[in-house]
């Protein structure tokens, strides 16, 4: 099967890390961006739809 040394488990510990740098930056990125349009709606239209979606994230 495979033999796992130091090598490769620093290998793949490096790709869990990289993986993880990426994706919860772009998620937290993305959900400010929504909020801050969601709350621009509400200031807008003052729409209590507005306002509740954005409570409710």
């Amino acid at each position: 099967m495979f033999e796992f040394d130091a090598f490769h488990l620093a290998r793949l510990q490096f790709a869990f890390t990289v993986s993880f740098h990426i994706l919860f930056p772009a998620i937290t990125i993305g959900l400010a961006s929504y909020l801050v349009v969601l709350e621009g709606m509400w200031l807008r239209t003052r729409d209590n739809v507005w306002r509740s979606l954005y409570n409710f994230c």
